[in-house]
């Protein structure tokens, strides 16, 4: 029961359109963002594609009373409404079932200690499993094989919706015991039951409109999610990106210190109030800058600098998070090293996700305490030099995205503690004027072309 457009039979008998056909690319036929219908309707057509690449044209600034214009607007509506009305199967080798069990893992905990956080959540459970999803979507719970559930791979809300709204997988009401539909694993293999796709005295099928109702709630409910986050993680997926969920307790962001190292000596404490490094001392009156002669811009610059600067600390004062905005989803990119949703890398994204409905524009308490949530990470080292400067302003010493969902429409806004004070911009001056290798006080010991006296080979008198 095919449910993608590649798995639908009436798509086998496209035709592959000639090469010069379409010259444009096809970030030009996506220009304006509005899909082209009538090429769906086509390939859903039993009669075949035709060899030409449909194109959408420019828009028309104003209907112009024509039969020509008319008839296009007619033939596009038309295409619409066959879309909308093409009714998309499973086959039956690729199909997928999965049971809804809310309440599983609350009353019946793991007999081992389990190092998943999201455990309670994890509401939904796969009768079998195939496909590449799989790399980033589940878990299998561990624990003693005797027990029901352990060993079968189990879905948080939002995997679960995300793999209806593809066609991956249909969820099932279950009307029988666990261990009748989802026997013990045996020999460390998932045993199958006999039930097939149309044995419904087993259970009943939900439709895409009771999965959003059983698995779309609000903040903080277990076994749900927000619609907010639901759009943000199918956002994210369908742009190829590896998304997981943030525990709300993760450990590797806890920065509170230890308490058997944070007490010091007697001799520590003395050490500590040795000024070794030497600061300019600010004088109470008289001229910012001291009189005298200056060959280069950073004493100049020290003198100046009378306001303290910001400097990131790798384990700053940490301060309690406030909802909606803490890290939620840790983000990967699809590219480069297989990913394993095991022992994953660290992520290259973490994203909060607000809602304009519900919230507000942060305040500076809430975006300090959700950028002191996450790990330090400062610049890149190969990033340094004067090229690089906006890119490490940019990238900062913690980063988040705030994913930001108004009506639907997702928007990034990326927050990040940036240490402009760390960045001087005199050393660049003094390197400059360093690296033309002149005398002191001048612009160089080059020859000049100036004139001279010099004897010629002129006639004499």
């Amino acid at each position: 029961m095919p449910f993608d457009d590649d798995d639908n039979p009436a798509s086998s008998a496209a035709q592959v359109p000639a090469a010069n056909a379409g010259s444009q690319s096809a970030e030009e036929a996506l220009e304006d963002g509005i899909h082209d219908h009538k090429l769906f309707a086509s390939m859903f057509s039993k009669k075949g594609v035709s060899g030409k690449i449909i194109r959408k044209g420019e828009k028309d600034f104003e209907s112009h009373g024509t039969r020509a214009q008319e008839n296009t607007l007619e033939a596009s509506r038309t295409a619409l409404e066959e879309v909308l009305n093409y009714t998309r199967v499973h086959r039956l080798e690729s199909w997928l079932r999965a049971w809804y069990f809310p309440d599983w893992w609350t009353i019946h905990s793991p007999d081992s200690k389990t190092d998943d956080p999201l455990l309670q959540d994890r509401v939904v459970v796969m009768e079998h499993e195939r496909g590449n999803w799989m790399r980033d979507i589940g878990r299998a719970v561990s624990g003693s094989k005797d027990q029901l559930g352990v060993g079968r791979l189990w879905l948080l809300p939002e995997e679960a919706l995300y793999l209806i709204e593809r066609g991956t997988v249909d969820i099932w009401w279950p009307d029988k015991e666990f261990e009748e539909l989802l026997p013990k694993v045996t020999d460390g293999v998932p045993a199958r039951n006999s039930f097939g796709p149309d044995d419904y005295d087993v259970g009943l099928p939900l439709s895409v409109e009771a999965a959003y109702c059983f698995l779309i709630g609000y903040e903080g409910e277990r076994g749900k999610t927000t619609l907010a986050k639901f759009q943000v993680y199918t956002h994210l997926k369908r742009a190829g990106f590896h998304v997981m969920r943030a525990p709300s307790n993760d450990p590797s962001l806890s920065l509170k210190p230890d308490p058997s190292t944070s007490s010091t000596s007697l001799w520590e404490w003395l050490f500590t109030m040795i000024p070794w490094q030497r600061h300019p001392q600010h004088r109470p009156f008289g001229p910012l800058v001291s009189p005298g002669l200056y060959r280069a811009y950073r004493p100049i610059y020290q003198q100046l600098a009378l306001l303290p600067r910001h400097r990131p600390l790798a384990t700053p004062i940490p301060h309690d998070v406030q909802e909606p905005f803490r890290v939620h989803f840790h983000v990967w990119r699809g590219t480069g090293a297989p990913f394993s949703k095991k022992n994953p890398p660290p992520p290259d994204f973490r994203i909060a996700v607000c809602d304009t409905a519900d919230s507000l524009v942060p305040t500076l308490e809430q975006i300090e305490a959700l950028l002191e949530s996450t790990p330090f990470d400062p610049p890149n080292p190969a990033w340094q030099g004067p090229g690089r400067l906006y890119q490490r302003l940019k990238h900062g010493y913690r980063n988040v995205l705030v994913a930001v969902v108004d009506s639907g429409l997702v928007n990034f806004m990326r927050f990040g503690e940036a240490a402009f004070g760390e960045e001087p911009l005199f050393d660049r001056f003094d390197n400059r004027n360093g690296g033309r290798g002149g005398k002191k006080g001048g612009r160089g010991g080059g020859r000049g072309r100036g004139r001279g006296r010099g004897r010629g080979r002129g006639r004499g008198r």
